[in-house]
């Protein structure tokens, strides 16, 4: 007798088309209004909105009720953040983001690698009047930003060409790299260094300083690294930041238990 098919009889396919909508928003940058999420979640009209206002009201997401675009808000970090190290890994890098971002000036920030991507799960604002400031869960692409290319440069040799072959290599500002042998060579260098450089690769004018951070079992789970404009960021000063941000790292690598085995 054929074995019942399980995964049809107990689906809920309105929590299916929930987690949908909550997908298609993170996705987009400056969010969606309701009219543009019908057109990516495969949902009726009146099943989505009654999704949309339950997201709303237990504070997933929010609403600009001048634009009326919905986005996520960070009440959905903590369940991502469990997934991210074993110990908890904003708790154990703030102390060091806050000492880097007051021996640097600028902004201090904290991603993790979470499928295949570099998230923003944590930032401490520059000293200056005006500072680059992320929107917390913000994605940083692996092949154009020094954080992703410090989490790519930290992978075992086969393991950084396999991604590497599948990263699409979108062209986001004037110095990004699009060439695959380009980048492996980019990241061979970074490896060498122990951090990666981003010089308005992501975003025209910005330039960023990243080095990977090393779970318990050596695993390079997340990436820190501070931003700032160009005319702050000299790329003349990229090996004294390197060093300093490099250090940084190391120490909250260590605070995961990296080394201890």
């Amino acid at each position: 007798m054929p074995k019942r098919e399980e995964t049809k009889t107990y689906r809920i396919p309105n929590l299916e088309k929930a987690f949908a909508a909550l997908e298609a928003i993170a996705a987009a940058r400056g969010g969606l209004a309701f009219p543009q999420l019908l057109e990516k979640v495969a949902c009726n009209k009146t099943s989505l909105f009654r999704i949309s206002l339950t997201l709303e009201k237990i504070g997933y997401i929010r609403k600009n009720r001048e634009t009326g675009a919905y986005s996520i808000t960070k009440k959905i970090l903590p369940l991502a953040y469990s997934s991210l190290c074993d110990a908890n890994l904003v708790e154990e890098s703030l102390p060091v983001m806050r000492r880097l971002r007051d021996s640097t000036g600028e902004t201090a920030m904290l991603g993790a690698y979470l499928n295949g991507e570099c998230v923003m799960i944590s930032q401490e604002g520059g000293e200056h009047p005006f500072n680059f400031m992320g929107r917390l869960g913000m994605t940083s692409p692996l092949h154009a930003s020094a954080p992703g290319k410090a989490i790519l440069a930290a992978m075992p040799a086969v393991e950084r060409r396999k991604i590497a072959a599948r990263l699409n290599l979108e062209k986001f500002a004037k110095n990004t790299i699009t060439d695959s042998a380009e980048l492996l060579r980019a990241l061979e260098e970074c490896e060498k260094k122990g951090y990666s450089t981003d010089e308005s690769e992501a975003v025209d004018g910005v330039n960023c300083v990243a080095a990977a951070i090393f779970d318990r079992h050596g695993f390079p789970a997340a990436a820190l690294w501070i931003t700032a404009p160009a005319g702050r960021i000299d790329p003349k000063d990229f090996p004294k930041l390197g060093e300093l941000v490099k250090a940084a790292a190391a120490e909250i690598s260590e605070n995961l238990g990296y080394g201890a085995e």
